[in-house]
């Protein structure tokens, strides 16, 4: 944190080094990766001013943070309420997922007419990266509160497909349905029911190689059907044990 302008106090607050970045940034920042990560579990409410104490502000940038956290689904305010940790449902889940396929099986048809030959290469290089750390990761021994960066590389990969299919803008919104989902995989532990298919995100950038965006498409919707049933299965499951803890609402 300390090269874009602040740095960590050893109670966790943010001291303020340089003019790089406002400090309503990093405020967002710092809450965001504490709700993905689990940190600040769904439900959990946000009182502006014990934030500002915590992290060494004034109010001002912790409400603008708070806005960009409705803004990406993060986070949501009840009249009376105020603000807290948008909760888990399966109707929120659903929703993503929807968005989810819309996008990337588009995102997968333009990457195939569009991508050049030296983005689908490196494509394919992100693509073993990937193959082979995800097999590894183990979220039920993940410690509370952490998240494994190497889920950050599924992310890089998914959003470098619309990159490269033309559309950066839409990389951002794509980008925040994979923050609700690293809260979820996080905070429920969302153990993969099913393995991983094979050298999967290979095959994908097989199929863009091909420049057949209707073969691509399908690809892609494989994909994602096949992990968005295998997080549905598992908030189903967990959810009896985290609604009698009052979690999810």
């Amino acid at each position: 944190m300390q090269e874009h302008g602040l740095k960590p106090r050893a109670n966790g607050s943010l001291l303020r080094i340089d003019g790089a970045s406002t400090l309503a940034e990093h405020v967002y920042a710092t809450l965001r990766d504490q709700i993905i990560s689990g940190t600040l579990p769904p439900g959990e409410r946000l009182v502006r001013r014990a934030i500002s104490q915590r992290l060494g502000v004034s109010p001002m940038p912790v409400v603008e943070a708070l806005l960009r956290l409705e803004g990406d689904g993060l986070v949501e305010n009840r009249a009376q309420c105020g603000a807290r940790v948008k909760p888990l449902t399966l109707d929120e889940l659903r929703r993503d997922q929807f968005l989810r396929e819309a996008i990337e099986c588009h995102a997968a048809r333009l990457c195939a007419e569009n991508a050049s030959n030296a983005e689908l290469a490196a494509l394919m290089s992100k693509a073993k990266l990937v193959d082979r750390i995800l097999p590894r990761m183990q979220p039920e021994s993940t410690p509370p509160g952490a998240i494994s960066k190497e889920f950050t590389k599924d992310i890089e990969f998914h959003t470098d497909i619309i990159r490269c299919g033309g559309c950066p803008s839409v990389a951002d919104e794509l980008g925040k349905v994979w923050f609700r989902r690293m809260m979820r995989f996080s905070w429920l532990k969302l153990t993969r029911f099913k393995p991983l298919m094979e050298e999967c995100h290979e095959k994908l950038v097989e199929a863009f190689m091909a420049r057949d965006p209707d073969q691509a498409e399908a690809a892609m919707r494989e994909h994602v059907r096949y992990s968005n049933e295998n997080d549905r299965e598992a908030l189903r499951a967990l959810m009896p044990e985290k609604k009698a803890k009052r979690i999810i609402a």
